[in-house]
C-alpha cells in the first residue's frame, strides 16, 4: 500500500508532464494543472478539464487512454513533447507501476469468476480486490465499481462463487453478452475450489466455440482439469 501511495503522490499533472521541470511555471508561480484545478499559467487546459469531467486521477487512468486529444497535445509540432509522445509514455509507465504495486499481496481470483492472472487487461487493472481496480466492465458505471463486487461486499462473501444465489444470478457482469464465462467459472469454483480453477486455466489451450452458457463452461473446465 505504501508503494502504491508513493507512486500516486508523485503525479502532479493530468497529462503526464512533470510540473517540477517546468521553468516557466516556476517563474510565474504556477502550481500546475492539478493545484490550479485545470487553470495553469497559460490558461484553461482542455486535457485537465477532460480529466476533471471524467473524474479520473490522470490521463493514464482513463479508459480511453491514449485519446485523440492527448495525442494532439503530445505531438503538437510547436508546443508538443520532446520527444513526441513523451507524456503518453509517462502516463503508461505510471499506470503500470500503480497496477503492479496495487496487485502485490492480493488474491488474483476475481470476485465474478474471472482470474486476474489470465486476463488480457491485467497491465491496466490492479484487480477487484486491490485498492486500484480498473476493470473494463466497472468503467461502464458512474461509480466505476462492478455490481458483482458491490454485491459480494454487501453480503460479506469472498466472491460470487460462495453465494447461494449464484445459479439464478443475473447481476452486473452476469447480464453481459459474455458474462456466462465468468459465471461458469464461478460455478466451477463453487464445486472444485479456486486452486482447481487455476489448474484448469493452465491446461487450457483452444476453447471450443460452442460453449455459450455457464453450465457448458463449467463442464468444460471440469473436463480439462480432471
Amino acid at each position: 500500500m505504501a508503494e502504491f501511495e508513493a507512486i500516486q503522490s508523485r503525479i502532479n499533472t493530468y497529462c503526464g508532464l512533470d510540473c517540477t521541470s517546468c521553468q516557466i511555471g516556476a517563474q510565474c508561480g504556477c502550481g500546475g494543472c492539478m493545484a490550479t484545478e485545470g487553470n495553469p499559467f497559460h490558461g484553461p487546459c482542455a486535457l485537465a478539464k477532460c480529466a476533471l469531467e471524467k473524474k479520473v486521477a490522470f490521463c493514464g487512468a482513463c479508459p480511453d487512454f491514449p485519446c485523440q486529444l492527448l495525442e494532439s497535445f503530445s505531438n503538437d509540432p510547436e508546443h508538443g513533447d520532446r520527444p513526441k509522445g513523451a507524456r503518453i509514455e509517462n502516463c503508461a509507465k505510471t499506470k503500470a507501476a500503480m497496477v503492479s504495486a496495487a496487485r502485490k499481496g492480493t488474491d488474483p481470483q476475481g470476485i465474478c469468476g474471472h482470474h486476474c492472472d489470465h486476463c488480457p487487461y491485467t497491465k491496466w487493472c490492479g484487480g477487484c480486490r486491490s485498492q486500484y481496480p480498473s476493470c473494463s466492465f466497472a468503467t461502464l458505471f458512474e461509480d466505476r465499481r462492478c455490481p458483482n463486487l458491490t454485491c459480494a461486499n454487501e453480503k460479506g462473501i469472498e466472491g460470487c462463487y460462495l453465494c447461494a444465489s449464484l445459479a439464478e444470478c443475473a447481476k452486473g457482469y452476469y447480464a453481459a453478452a459474455d458474462g456466462y464465462v465468468a459465471k461458469g467459472a464461478a460455478m466451477f469454483i463453487t464445486k472444485h475450489g479456486k486452486e482447481a480453477y487455476v489448474r484448469a486455466l493452465e491446461k487450457e489451450e483452444d476453447r471450443p466455440g460452442d460453449i455459450d452458457s455457464p453450465e457448458k463452461l463449467s463442464a468444460y473446465l471440469e473436463n480439462i482439469q480432471s
